[in-house]
């Protein structure tokens, strides 16, 4: 799967909840720009509300470091972001982990006990 795949397939699983106003304003900048490729104005973005805890910034950021999407690619940068915004409640995150225990995908270790966590947290266990 191509880097632009990568970050498309991630930006249209997404979507934008309820929040402030001006946040909401900054995820969906964040996402045009991602969307154009314009990927160091997403970072730009992305950042701050990743780290204030928006789990959709979070899963993006993941998917850009994963993909080296206006940032150096890391595996293990992207595999932190993942787990951050799972954490946080992102489904697409939740699965993404699982996945790649079961599977050892991003660098991860197939570890069936850390991807039955994680296919639990994604169904809601």
């Amino acid at each position: 799967m191509g880097n632009k795949t990568l970050i498309a397939l991630g930006l249209l699983f997404g979507t934008m909840g309820a929040g402030i106003t001006a946040q909401a304003d900054s995820y969906t900048d964040a996402f045009v720009a991602a969307e154009t490729g314009n990927y160091d104005r997403a970072l730009t973005l992305f950042t701050p509300l990743a780290e204030e805890g928006n789990a959709q910034a979070q899963f993006n950021l993941a998917l850009m470091y994963h993909g080296g999407l206006g940032v150096k690619r890391s595996e293990k940068e992207a595999v932190e972001w993942y787990e951050r915004a799972a954490s946080n409640g992102s489904k697409e995150a939740q699965e993404f982990l699982a996945v790649g225990y079961q599977e050892g995908w991003f660098g991860l270790p197939r570890d069936s006990k850390q991807a039955n966590y994680w296919f639990q947290r994604l169904n809601g266990s």
